[in-house]
């Protein structure tokens, strides 16, 4: 097989018609350059430059092949600096995921900030519960993942990254008191997110350290999203536990009130997420130390 090399010293040698220039132009022997067309016409079979001793020329082959063989530089030349763009970060993908609430609260503003040094990135965002962005993992589907809660796994990698507080909500006309203690919640009406999302895992845990049983409650409710939760809490149809990001502009409103639950840790950590051994792009690590230098400003 021709090699990139024997392919532009051929094209030096038939742009310059001599191997004494071409081998100058390309800091190279002349012997050097002769070595490699004899090699490349070998390949070929055929002969592509007519030698004498008053200029290079040509064959009928030579010319046919100089014209393909200057595409064939072009086209590499130009992946090479594709690829230096790529190094560069100057073009590329990233493929994230997270959960509904560094989804929806946190990961737009992180992306932003990233596209501003590196705009040419472009950067696409799926929303969903934990165990469907670990799903993605699975599926290299997605780069990297923030997600509020840790699954069990011995292929996905989770670190720390912010600390989030879970707060029960109820409507702003309820009688509850703003102060309650965690064995309250056995004589509530709970609206609670679905099975699998990061919230009602860390609210599952929780109760867990108190000895309270998830089916204990009564849970009259499940709903897809912590913006459906809040909307249903208001509405007065129960109590629910989201996060202090999701809750701020609904309590700034007036429409939801907070309510302190004594005894039970509320406070959670989310994880950023992705797999173990495997081939990681520049650009995930890049966006992965962006998280980090996040988490250490906070």
């Amino acid at each position: 097989m021709s090699s990139i090399k024997q392919i532009r010293s051929f094209i030096m040698v038939a742009d310059l018609k001599s191997f004494t220039n071409a081998a100058e132009a390309l800091f190279m022997t002349q012997p050097a350059i002769s070595a490699q067309i004899k090699s490349l016409e070998e390949t070929i079979g055929l002969p592509l430059i007519e030698r004498n001793d008053k200029r290079v020329q040509l064959t009928e082959a030579g010319k046919h092949f100089y014209r393909d063989a200057k595409e064939i530089l072009t086209v590499y030349n130009r992946a090479i600096e594709i690829m230096e763009d790529f190094k560069g970060l100057h073009r590329g993908k990233l493929a994230l995921g997270a959960s509904t609430i560094p989804g929806e609260y946190l990961m737009p503003k992180f992306i932003g900030e990233f596209r501003k040094e590196y705009p040419g990135i472009n950067v696409s965002l799926t929303v969903g519960d934990t165990g469907l962005i670990v799903d993605l993992l699975y599926e290299r589907k997605i780069d990297l993942g923030v997600v509020g809660a840790k699954v069990e796994s011995d292929h996905v990698e989770f670190i720390p990254f912010l600390q989030d507080e879970l707060v029960l909500i109820a409507s702003a006309e309820s009688s509850i008191p703003p102060e309650i203690h965690y064995k309250d919640l056995l004589s509530m009406e709970m609206i609670t997110r679905e099975a699998g999302s990061g919230t009602r895992i860390a609210v599952k845990e929780s109760l867990a350290d108190q000895k309270i049983k998830e089916s204990d409650l009564n849970i009259v409710m499940e709903l897809g999203s912590t913006q459906a939760v809040i909307t249903g809490v208001s509405a007065g149809l129960g109590v629910g536990f989201v996060s202090k990001w999701a809750a701020e502009a609904s309590l700034r409103a007036g429409v939801v009130q907070q309510v302190t639950v004594q005894g039970l840790n509320l406070e959670r950590d989310l994880y950023i997420v992705y797999m173990k051994n495997s081939s990681a792009t520049r650009t995930r690590d890049v966006f992965l130390q962006h998280l980090l230098g996040r988490a250490l400003s906070a």
